[in-house]
């Protein structure tokens, strides 16, 4: 697994032909993993000078952690579950490097859980996100690491992070 993951990256830096400024793209697949696992798409669809804002949405895994909510309602831990999650997300420049921007976002989830010896349920809510991404100047790449709260039922998860991996499709109108 790990020197297929290797490979990817490798041959991500390679396909890179073009050069890719700073924050100038619009549309970006990835996968993110940490506290969940799932693939991301985000697609930005309104530019200032300053901030940028774009639509993401992300299909995983989502693995078990948080607190129940309410607790009194289950005595069995949850186990994962399948999310689908939408965001609207703020890019902002950090000043230092056109390559660095700050990010922050909100949403919604909504996903399907099981639990030890129960039958599965459907759940949803709310999420927020917020981060700092890199964008490589000489290939089509961008990392990320977030912070990505969620409020909903059954979960209550405040201790969500992860490191999201991108590509950059490429755009036409640089």
């Amino acid at each position: 697994m790990r020197r297929y993951f290797f490979c990817l990256i490798i041959g991500l830096f390679i396909a890179g032909q073009t050069e890719v400024k700073g924050q100038y793209y619009d549309q970006t697949i990835g996968f993110r993993g940490g506290t969940s696992f799932e693939i991301s798409y985000k697609r930005f669809i309104f530019y200032t000078p300053n901030v940028q804002q774009a639509i993401e949405g992300l299909v995983g895994v989502q693995l078990d952690e948080g607190i129940s909510f309410p607790t009194i309602l289950y005595d069995a831990p949850q186990n994962n579950g399948y999310v689908f999650e939408a965001l609207w997300v703020l890019h902002v420049d950090l000043g230092f490097d056109t390559n660095f921007s700050g990010f922050a976002g909100a949403g919604g989830y909504l996903g399907a859980y099981t639990e030890t010896g129960r039958d599965p349920f459907f759940g949803g809510g709310f999420t927020a996100v917020f981060g700092v991404e890199y964008t490589f100047s000489h290939a089509p790449v961008s990392v990320s690491i977030d912070w990505k709260p969620i409020v909903g039922f059954p979960r209550l998860s405040l201790a969500r992070g992860g490191l999201t991996l991108r590509y950059i499709i490429a755009t036409t109108w640089q």
